[in-house]
């Protein structure tokens, strides 16, 4: 069986996985594969292995191959390059899909915790590069087809994030052409499996999106996500690596920067890292983003970070914030309106307790440090664990509003300062 299907596997028209396992079971339905791990089941393994030996290595055509093939037909075992060859020649200079973000024609690993708002924002990218809208959260990105293989997401959500964007960019949904979108059924999301050799295999689906990739070539394809496509062990680095390998080809071969979305594990968003698994998933892309999670002081911002960029400058920091519609790039002198609500409501208790010192007569003080304002009033029963800084942060607004100043009292050599409200 083995020899009868060893040309159609190496001709791509029968998957080794399958082959293997059909060997071990015309095997054991025929009492031929013995106690695991014994003399007969080992050497079943050697004839499912040889399933997947090249032709032309194969001892039989070895054999037949050596008293024909001329010495002038056998090519070289190593090809190599010394840097002669590059002179007169210009370098490649790296493209970027998203400028100084993620490469063409490699892999890119895009992470973040579940609702952090990792889809929403890989599915802005899509729609600019798609739309030719030409930027992504402040930076510029290449304009051409681009494809979603969403296998997390229903039609339904990732159409409303689509809808919700472009009326924010304000431009018609229904006429980007070349955003191509595909959500394969939940029990049918695999693109690559392991045999059991554990050697990592392209399923049916991975060879049509790369037949329509090579057909289209797009300059951008997302799959959503790592969990839902790679049926290997997540730890295991040579299925991490051979599977990256085989989408790594394709990005090479058609100039398409593929980005996978992940979600890190626990120690990875203990550190800040954003990493899961095993390290060669970090280790085999040319680059990594992180998008964090809420703000605890304020659930409207997000930070996207680039974590590592072998063709550029990593750590560059991109605050983001939730405009009610979708997430746009924050400058540090805005707020959102959650936040502004909540200085406000910081800044009503500051007066509220101030008002009740002067009452009392226990003036406080606008220094910094113990006995100050902020230190003091956070000591209030009444400040619910309000903190120092952040009662801090509003004496620093309300004096900059005119709302308190600082007013002098006592005998020439002995003048203290302390808060009041301005007067009306």
């Amino acid at each position: 069986m083995a020899d009868h299907l060893r040309e159609y596997v190496q001709n791509g028209c029968l998957s080794p996985a399958a082959v293997v396992d059909k060997i071990f079971e015309v095997a054991e339905s025929n009492g031929l594969k013995g106690e695991a791990g014994g003399d007969k089941e080992a050497a079943v393994m050697q004839i499912a292995m040889s399933v997947n030996t090249p032709l032309e290595l194969h001892p039989e055509m070895r054999s037949d191959r050596r008293s024909s093939a001329q010495p002038s037909q056998i090519p070289s075992l190593l090809e190599t390059k010394t840097p002669v060859a590059w002179k007169g020649t210009e370098p490649l200079e790296q493209r970027w899909l998203a400028a100084g973000r993620i490469p063409c024609g490699d892999l890119t690993l895009y992470s973040g915790n579940g609702g952090a708002g990792k889809t929403e924002t890989a599915v802005q990218l899509l729609v600019s590069v798609a739309a030719g809208l030409g930027d992504w959260l402040g930076c510029v990105v290449e304009t051409g087809p681009a494809r979603f293989l969403s296998c997390e997401e229903p039609e339904a959500n990732v159409r409303d994030r689509i809808e919700r964007f472009c009326k924010h960019r304000h431009i018609d949904p229904h006429a980007i052409e070349h955003l191509h979108l595909h959500f394969p059924g939940l029990d049918a999301t695999w693109l690559a499996t392991t045999d059991r050799l554990r050697k990592v295999t392209k399923t049916a689906l991975l060879l049509q999106i790369e037949g329509w990739i090579s057909a289209h070539r797009p300059m951008l394809v997302v799959i959503d996500s790592i969990a839902a496509v790679f049926d290997g062990e997540a730890i295991a680095r040579r299925q991490v690596r051979s599977f990256l390998a085989m989408l790594r080809k394709i990005a090479r071969d058609n100039a398409t920067a593929i980005v996978l979305l992940d979600h890190p594990s626990v120690r990875g968003m203990a550190d800040g890292s954003g990493t899961a698994n095993s390290v060669d998933w970090r280790n085999s892309v040319r680059a990594m983003l992180h998008l964090s999670d809420a703000d605890k002081n304020d659930p409207d911002i997000r930070e996207l970070e680039v974590k590592k960029s072998n063709y550029g400058h990593a750590k560059e920091k991109i605050k983001l914030r939730w405009n009610g519609v979708t997430f746009v790039q924050a400058t540090s002198a805005e707020s959102s309106s959650y936040r502004m609500a909540a200085e406000r409501g910081i800044d009503e208790l500051f007066l509220k307790l101030l008002d009740k010192r002067v009452a009392q007569g226990r003036p406080v003080r606008p220094s910094s440090g113990r006995g100050s304002a902020p230190f003091e009033l956070a000591g209030d029963p009444e400040a619910n664990g309000v903190s120092a800084g952040a009662l801090r942060a509003a004496m620093e607004r309300l004096f900059t509003a005119g709302k308190i100043v600082s007013v002098e009292t006592g005998p020439a050599s002995k003048r203290r300062k302390h808060i009041e409200r301005a007067p009306r």
